[in-house]
């Protein structure tokens, strides 16, 4: 009867393991917050040229995008703080150099915002292959955009 209770016990603990290792798995995806709203950025990719962009993919037939794009020149270290290129102190292992950030408040076709300006921020960049936790905070033609994105990193922009 002991070895059924042991059993039973050694059932009962795996069981109960396996449980809280599901609740730590990360959600996928991201999103940032403009102005107290919150917009959808599922998708990210980085390249030379474009530099780090957190998108949703636009879906037909409005294809209405929203994202931030930050102008940083690689990904390989943990934190990078906003200074104009143009400065000298300006280090790429350190620094991002502007942003974009483009939404529709209202989800009309057409009616997007695209805000430049960038006269603060800060990115946070961990991961692990190509899986990318990044957080930010930017203030961009005035505003502030505070955003997060976990998932896959592509290099090059979603094909629609």
């Amino acid at each position: 009867m002991k070895k059924i209770a042991l059993f039973m016990l050694a059932v009962s603990l795996f069981a109960i393991s396996c449980k809280k290792d599901e609740n730590k798995s990360t959600v996928k995806g991201g999103s940032f917050t403009l102005d107290g709203k919150a917009y959808t950025a599922d998708y990210a990719y980085w390249n030379g040229t474009d530099g780090l962009k957190i998108t949703n993919i636009g879906v037909a037939p409005d294809y209405i995008e929203n994202f931030v794009q930050i102008f940083v020149d690689t990904l390989n270290y943990p934190k990078y703080d906003f200074l104009t290129r143009n400065n000298g102190a300006y280090d790429v292992k350190k620094n991002f150099s502007s942003a974009v950030v483009r939404y529709n408040a209202t989800n009309v076709a057409g009616a997007g915002t695209e805000i430049t300006g960038v006269t603060a921020g800060t990115v946070n960049v961990s991961h692990s292959g190509d899986n990318y936790t990044i957080n930010y905070t930017i203030t961009v033609g005035g505003k502030v955009v505070t955003g997060n994105f976990n998932g896959t990193l592509y290099h090059s922009a979603p094909q629609n």
